[in-house]
């Protein structure tokens, strides 16, 4: 138990704040996180050499709330981007979400009000539930579409369901999860290209006029990362 919570503690005051404005990491379907005593972990840790699927879950909720009530002290500082949806198959992965860990993962933000939760979520069924629980709780935003949810059909509805139920100042437009400057732009293009027709199909029933459209588009892609990453503009030489 003294070597688990040295190494969190290790882990923690390791991490460059200075220079990142995020962690991340994925949270599994496949594991069910709850609160966990000292007890029951103690117990669980005499039992590794043996352990299986009900030991993995209890080390993964016990450590997991053991960094995050770390990390919550330097909530000002950084923010907890977290992946959701998305798990292994023999050659990729696929888009796979609980409903059971849809709730576990809101009961683990409510218990860290202090600390920014961002996600990303790759299933597509699931967007509903993430919208209802940005809806109610205010540490957690939304940000791009993710691996499964990449493709023009997927990214219109998410959007649009999102515009509809999340405030501006809750969602990101764009997540890339790009791994060079040419996948970048690409997603980029499409990304907008797609937005254009969301935000002129709601001009054309009434919903929002040109003006505000425009306002739209500008607070998802530009104002809402700022604010709820921590990041400013870096000031044009004179």
């Amino acid at each position: 138990m003294e070597d688990l919570h040295k190494a969190v503690t290790h882990y923690v005051t390791s991490i460059p704040y200075d220079k990142v404005l995020s962690t991340a990491t994925h949270v599994s379907t496949d594991i069910h996180y709850r609160l966990v005593s000292d007890s029951e972990i103690e117990q669980a840790l005499s039992r590794r050499a043996r352990a299986g699927s009900a030991e993995r879950d209890l080390y993964a909720s016990y450590v997991n709330n053991a960094f995050l009530d770390a990390l919550e002290a330097r909530g000002d500082q950084i923010a907890y981007q977290f992946s959701f949806g998305a798990e292994p198959l023999p050659y990729e992965t696929g888009s796979r979400l609980s409903q059971t860990s849809v709730a576990q993962m809101a009961d683990i933000i409510s218990r860290h009000p202090k600390l920014r939760f961002q996600c990303f979520l790759a299933s597509r069924h699931a967007n509903q539930s993430l919208c209802t629980m940005v809806r109610e709780l205010p540490n957690l935003s939304l940000a791009g579409y993710w691996w499964h949810n990449f493709f023009p059909d997927v990214i219109r509805q998410v959007m649009t369901e999102r515009l509809d139920m999340v405030p501006l100042n809750k969602q990101v437009g764009f997540f890339s999860d790009a791994y060079c400057a040419e996948w970048t732009y690409a997603k980029v293009i499409l990304v907008r290209k797609i937005m254009a027709q969301v935000l002129a199909g709601k001009i054309d029933q009434g919903q929002y006029s040109r003006d505000e459209a425009l306002a739209i588009a500008r607070a998802i892609l530009y104002e809402s990362p700022q604010l709820l990453l921590g990041m400013r503009p870096r000031k044009r030489p004179s």
